[in-house]
C-alpha cells in the first residue's frame, strides 16, 4: 500500500514545488520591474550599498592605506557605491555627479552601510562580507547584481526614448555605469603618486559585460517586434545576470574576461598594425617628396 501511495505523494510534492517557484518568479519579476521603471527599492539599495562599502574597505587594505573615517565615508560613495550611477545619469541629464548625495536615500543608505561595514560590533558584517561563499555575502551580491542590471536597462530605456537617433548611446551609458567608479579610484591613486590607468586606457571585462548587456537588452527588449516582449526579456536578462554574478563571486571567476581580454588585444593589434602600415615609406624618396607639406614644396621651387 505504501508503494501505491508514492506516485500521489510525488505528484503533490511536485505541485507544491511548482507553486513555490511560480510565487518566487512573480516576486522577483515584480522587484526587477519596480527597480527598473519606478524607484530604488530599499531591498535592492541597502545590500548593494553594504557590499560596495565592504569592497571599498578591501581595496583600501590592498592599497596599504589607513582608515580615515571622513575620507572613507565620502570617497566610497563615488568609487564603489553610487559613482557609476551618478556618472551615467549625468551623461543624459548634464547634472554634475557631485550633486547626487543630495538625494536623501542615497545619503542615508550609504551612511548606514558605512556604519555597518566599519563600526559593527565585533566587525561581524565586514568579516562575513569578506568571506567567500558566506550566505550574507552571496545575498548582498545577488541584490548588487540586480542593482546594476536594472539600472543599466532603465538608463537604456531613457537613451532610446530621449535620443532615439543615437544608436551608440545605450552602449556608452552602460559602459559608463559599470566603469565610472574606477575613474574615482584612478584619481585617488594618482593623488597618492601611484601609476594607474583608467578603463579607457585599459578596457577590461567590465566594458565587455556592459556592452553585451546593452546590446542584448536593446535588441531583444526594445527593438524586436517593437518591444512587445520588453518586460519578459528584462526579467530573464536580470535573473541570468544575477545568477552569473553570484556564481562568479562564489567560485572566483570572471565570465567576461574570456571575451573582453582577447577582443581588446585584437583591437590593440589591429591599431598597431595600422600605425605600422602608415609609417612605412612608399615609393622610396619620391613617395616621401610627393606628400611633402605645401610650405616645403614652395621652398623647393624658390630654391
Amino acid at each position: 500500500h505504501s508503494f501505491k501511495r508514492l506516485p500521489g505523494v510525488a505528484s503533490r510534492a511536485g505541485g507544491i514545488a511548482q507553486a513555490m517557484l511560480a510565487v518566487a518568479w512573480r516576486e522577483i519579476s515584480g522587484l526587477v520591474l519596480r527597480a527598473t521603471d519606478e524607484d530604488y527599492p530599499p531591498l535592492v539599495h541597502f545590500p548593494h550599498a553594504v557590499i560596495s562599502v565592504a569592497r571599498y574597505r578591501e581595496w583600501r587594505a590592498r592599497e596599504g592605506q589607513p582608515d580615515q573615517w571622513l575620507f572613507d565615508l565620502v570617497v566610497s560613495f563615488f568609487s564603489h557605491s553610487q559613482g557609476g550611477g551618478a556618472a551615467s545619469v549625468s551623461l543624459l541629464t548634464g547634472r554634475t555627479p557631485i550633486s547626487y548625495p543630495a538625494r536623501w536615500d542615497y545619503t542615508h543608505f550609504h551612511v548606514a552601510a558605512y556604519v555597518a561595514s566599519y563600526w559593527c560590533p565585533g566587525d561581524l558584517v565586514y568579516r562575513a562580507l569578506a568571506t567567500p561563499r558566506n550566505p550574507l555575502r552571496l545575498f548582498c551580491q545577488a541584490f548588487d547584481a540586480m542593482d546594476g542590471v536594472t539600472t543599466a536597462c532603465g538608463l537604456i530605456d531613457k537613451c532610446l526614448d530621449q535620443h532615439p537617433h543615437n544608436r551608440l548611446l545605450p552602449v556608452m551609458t552602460s559602459i559608463v555605469l559599470y566603469n565610472a567608479g574606477s575613474v574615482f579610484r584612478w584619481m585617488d591613486a594618482r593623488c597618492r603618486g601611484k601609476q594607474a590607468k583608467t578603463f579607457l586606457a585599459e578596457p577590461g571585462s567590465s566594458v565587455a559585460r556592459a556592452a553585451v548587456l546593452a546590446v542584448l537588452y536593446t535588441y531583444f527588449g526594445r527593438v524586436l517586434r517593437g518591444g512587445k516582449f520588453r518586460n519578459k526579456v528584462l526579467v530573464i536578462i536580470s535573473v541570468l545576470e544575477i545568477a552569473l554574478e553570484v556564481l562568479e563571486d562564489a567560485f572566483n571567476f570572471d565570465a567576461f574576461a574570456a571575451l573582453g581580454g582577447p577582443l581588446c588585444k585584437l583591437l590593440a593589434s589591429m591599431q598597431h598594425r595600422r600605425r605600422a602600415l602608415n609609417d612605412e615609406p612608399r615609393g622610396g624618396d619620391a613617395g616621401v617628396k610627393a606628400i611633402a607639406a605645401p610650405d616645403e614644396r614652395r621652398s623647393e621651387k624658390v630654391s
